[in-house]
């Protein structure tokens, strides 16, 4: 990979680090996230530990994150292979925050943006079927991981390359880690 590859990831995690849901949460409350709900820095947690509208919104940034920098790779004309890495840099960065000592979210709306931006139709309608599972189990986690599973087949059935398809299996279960990891650390830091 060259110099111009490697810019791209650290940007790409740079865009993923900026701690949304923490500054608005602070500029708007003047509460720390990390100490309310589950501690996730993130748009679930946000929405539902201090308003529905601005886990919403917050959602909406960091959805359009993960869009934009699949986006801004494939403006400049990078392989597809290099967009992806880029894409998985956003959700790192989300995760991993390095502007609050490596906290972040779990990276469920970055990762929902770089699905977007390369297979919107396929996202749309995994994203409908999310909210009727959500609907129907009232299991926000099961409810993701059906819709994701959806998605996945989805990318199979209609043919889309294997590294796309690698990729997405590959980043799935990078949130249920992540949640995992944080999980860990709250658990640690309460004993």
């Amino acid at each position: 990979m060259n110099s111009q590859a490697w810019l791209l990831f650290l940007g790409a995690y740079l865009v993923g680090a900026v701690p949304t849901a923490y500054l608005l949460v602070r500029l708007i409350t003047g509460d720390d996230i990390r100490i309310l709900g589950d501690g996730n820095v993130g748009a679930k947690n946000t929405f539902e530990s201090v308003s529905r509208w601005l886990g919403i919104f917050i959602a909406g940034i960091d959805i359009t994150k993960g869009w934009m920098v699949i986006n801004a790779a494939r403006l400049f004309g990078f392989s597809e292979g290099t967009v992806l890495f880029a894409g998985a840099a956003v959700v790192l960065g989300h995760d991993f925050s390095i502007f609050l000592n490596f906290r972040g979210g779990q990276g469920m709306a970055a990762t929902v943006g770089i699905f977007l931006a390369l297979f919107p139709q396929i996202t749309l309608g995994a994203f409908l079927a999310f909210l009727v599972f959500l609907a129907l189990t009232k299991h926000w986690d099961l409810s993701c991981g059906l819709a994701f599973f959806l998605l996945t087949i989805s990318l199979w059935i209609t043919g889309r390359p294997n590294e796309q398809i690698l990729f997405v299996m590959l980043l799935l279960p990078w949130i249920a880690f992540s949640k995992i990891i944080q999980n860990w650390k709250k658990r640690r830091l309460a004993i």
